[in-house]
């Protein structure tokens, strides 16, 4: 099966499930938030990339801000998304692939998603999402701390299959570098599932 697939089939199946959690801003990402939208108007249009069920992050966005989009492969994710948070606008579009009109946004989010993506479309991708923001607009996105690329045969113990894809925490941040971005903080964060992740405050310089 094709590895994007088996992505999207699977947050399908577990949508109703995985709409449970988490379903708050953990005090470990709140920092991370408020940095990314800290001086931007109500009225910023920013972007949810990998959205999936829209609890906590879209909300989180929807809460501060008016036009709020989010995109994410999974239709079940996003039936969800549309119940549990309808302000925003959803997109079912395979993020690789996706285009949006240069300087589209003032902020783009991306938790947990592009380690989804095959690896060799990353440095693409964050070139796109750079010339999707406005001048000094930011990104943050979490990304693998080890070099990995793989099948989880029973992720969450819910008996379905995950493809993972990603560089070590090096190598990702050099990625962010080269796409364009002046990185304000960088710091690989403990997980409770499996391990740590990277996670990259980016700004678009002026």
């Amino acid at each position: 099966m094709n590895n994007k697939r088996i992505v999207a089939e699977s947050y399908d199946q577990i949508a109703e499930r995985y709409s449970g959690w988490p379903r708050e801003v953990s005090e470990r990402m709140a920092p991370y938030l408020d940095r990314l939208s800290e001086r931007l108007p109500r009225t910023s249009r920013v972007l949810d990339l990998g959205c999936g069920t829209g609890v906590p992050y879209t909300r989180y966005l929807c809460e501060r801000f008016d036009a709020v989009i989010g995109v994410d492969i999974s239709r079940g994710q996003l039936r969800r998304a549309r119940l549990d948070v309808p302000a925003a606008t959803y997109l079912r579009a395979d993020m690789a692939t996706l285009a949006f009109a240069p300087e589209s946004f003032a902020a783009i989010l991306a938790m947990y998603s592009i380690i989804h993506v095959p690896r060799d479309e990353h440095q693409p991708l964050l070139r796109r999402l750079f010339d999707w923001l406005r001048p000094a607009g930011r990104l943050l996105v979490v990304m693998g701390s080890t070099d990995w690329e793989g099948i989880e045969a029973d992720w969450l113990v819910a008996g379905v299959e995950m493809r993972w894809s990603h560089f070590d925490a090096r190598t990702n941040l050099q990625l962010v570098q080269r796409a364009g971005f002046h990185v304000l903080l960088s710091q690989v964060e403990p997980d409770s599932l499996d391990g740590a992740h990277l996670f990259v405050l980016g700004e678009k310089p002026v």
